[in-house]
């Protein structure tokens, strides 16, 4: 089916915030790691190997990162995406992708790489806010002297912020079919501890009036696996754009469960809501 104002207005929201929250908050830390032999054969005629991290900042404009683009292999290199052998790099997952028999060295060792790691990962999510505060196992990301084997290829780890369509309604807004398109979004944040929860949740009710550029998905440049085929730059994407669409108001709310009623809440997990309300005033 082809994508909605629904699907565009909540993939421009997430690029917006990811960027906003590195950006803003400078959340990323720089770090050079092995990587590790996680599967043959999953998707398809590739080997994966993953970084003890997800996920990592593929965004040009956050200049101060250290972007993954290449990679050295038993101690030669760093092979980028130019070289035989190597499919593409995953940002998104941690991960770069062999091409199982036309990898660029016959016998593959040790790989390493340089990247930055986000301190809040993005995800979109339609799970109920109680699976994900209550019943979802989350990894808490690894400190980097506890680093020892790649994530898993469906692992999720906090902390991280779930952004959810909550739903939303049409409003005339003017004759000749121009309404305005209310989107009622909630982010559930998970946070490794209170200075960096509110520190995230700053940075969001700052978006409060923020205009944010719609982009479509052909605008993006990632293929089907996640991975970043060409340069991701937000800020110019975002300045090329001429549709846009505003935050018209954001309210968060710290959530205090009672914590003797749910037996699997990590009790390391910070955790609040953000409910942001956006307006795209818009000819139906």
């Amino acid at each position: 089916m082809k994508a909605q104002v629904a699907n565009n207005m909540m993939s421009s929201f997430l690029a917006f915030l990811d960027n906003r929250i590195l950006d803003r908050g400078e959340a990323f830390t720089n770090h050079s790691s092995q990587l590790y032999e996680l599967s043959q054969g999953v998707h398809g005629n590739y080997t994966i190997w993953g970084a003890p991290f997800k996920q990592m900042v593929c965004d040009a404009s956050i200049t101060d990162a250290t972007k993954f683009t290449g990679v050295s292999i038993n101690g030669a290199g760093p092979y980028g995406v130019n070289t035989s052998g190597i499919a593409f790099f995953q940002h998104h997952q941690g991960q770069v992708f062999f091409e199982t028999d036309n990898a660029p060295i016959a016998q593959i060792d040790t790989v390493s790489g340089s990247y930055a790691v986000k301190d809040f990962n993005t995800y979109l999510t339609s799970e109920p806010e109680e699976e994900l505060l209550f019943t979802t196992k989350f990894d808490l990301r690894p400190r980097t002297t506890q680093t020892v084997t790649g994530l898993a290829l469906e692992s999720k780890t906090y902390p991280a912020i779930f952004i959810k369509d909550n739903g939303g309604r049409n409003e005339p807004f003017a004759f000749g079919g121009l309404d305005n398109t209310v989107m009622d979004v909630r982010a559930i944040v998970l946070a490794d501890s209170a200075f960096n929860l509110d520190a995230v949740c700053s940075i969001m009710k700052d978006c409060n009036n923020a205009k944010v550029a719609l982009m479509e998905h052909s605008d993006f440049p990632f293929n089907a696996y996640g991975a970043c085929t060409g340069t991701y730059n937000y800020q110019t994407l975002a300045a090329s754009k001429e549709d846009s669409f505003f935050v018209e108001s954001v309210s968060i709310s710290k959530t205090v469960p009672n914590r003797a009623d749910y037996d699997n809440i990590n009790p390391d997990v910070f955790s609040a809501f953000a409910d942001f309300e956006l307006s795209n005033v818009r000819t139906t």
